[in-house]
């Protein structure tokens, strides 16, 4: 880094709120003046005034034009320094300028949607309008035929995207090709949901039996041809449902004897007395 560019700070005659470039051929060190030949003249120099940064004198001549416009403009010298003041000065400058740029009812669909978009409750977007009025002095009712709510906005951009919609046909996921062959549909019989409405009708045999009386059943049993193998068929296990004897197990609610699954799902939907 070169040498001309590093300079002590003198404590004494430092002021931090000035600052001082190395553009400025006066703020550079007496090294670098001595450094200069002695053959130039000082008519070649220029006349440079000092330069001052500082930010507090600054904003205090800021203030000062901003001040004097106002006064020019309103010729009110007492309230030229309420904070009033200076905001409604700032709000007719940028109405003017937003009035040269925009219509009157779009910039007061701005200032509605602004108000929208501060408002924390939605609840509280019925009392905007009103506010409105009083706050620009349009009629109530001109705010709300001139403007729109954010949730019509919406709307529209809804009917916007689905104005916009492309439509994929049904055609397109049956186009690719596949090695798996498709599956056989199942032919559709109401086999199954005959036989449910027959058995939730008829009652099966042995309801019959109990429900004789003891003269009927001796009737009956003395008339068998071959007692012995009446003898036996108690014995035989047979499902309630079907009349088969492989496999055979026994309902935990009721105790009727079942030999697969899909009797026991017609036994529990029709027979099971407590289904």
């Amino acid at each position: 880094m070169p040498s001309h560019l590093v300079e002590e700070i003198d404590k004494k005659t430092y002021n931090p709120n000035i600052y001082y470039t190395s553009l400025d051929p006066q703020s550079r060190s007496y090294r670098s003046k001595n450094k200069v030949s002695k053959n130039v003249t000082s008519s070649q120099f220029r006349s440079v005034k000092r330069v001052n940064y500082s930010l507090a004198d600054m904003e205090a001549k800021l203030y000062q034009q901003h001040k004097q416009q106002q006064l020019s403009q309103d010729g009110n010298p007492k309230d030229a320094n309420s904070p009033m003041s200076m905001e409604n000065s700032v709000l007719k400058t940028s109405t003017k300028e937003a009035l040269q740029k925009f219509t009157p009812e779009q910039i007061l669909q701005s200032k509605r949607r602004f108000m929208e978009l501060d408002t924390e409750n939605v609840q509280d977007f019925t009392e905007i309008p009103a506010l409105l009025s009083a706050i620009t002095g349009v009629n109530k009712d001109k705010v709300d035929s001139n403007t729109t709510t954010i949730s019509h906005l919406k709307g529209n951009t809804n009917v916007r995207s689905n104005k916009y919609k492309i439509d994929i046909p049904k055609s397109i996921h049956v186009s690719y090709k596949s090695t798996k062959p498709p599956k056989t549909r199942k032919k559709t019989t109401n086999r199954q949901a005959a036989l449910k409405k027959i058995l939730t009708i008829k009652r099966p045999l042995h309801f019959y039996i109990e429900s004789m009386n003891q003269s009927d059943k001796s009737v009956i049993l003395h008339n068998v041809y071959n007692k012995k193998y009446f003898k036996v068929l108690p014995l035989m296990i047979i499902c309630s449902i079907c009349g088969g004897f492989d496999s055979i197990s026994g309902c935990v609610k009721c105790g009727d004897k079942i030999c697969s699954l899909n009797c026991f799902n017609i036994h529990k939907e029709t027979r099971c007395i407590h289904r």
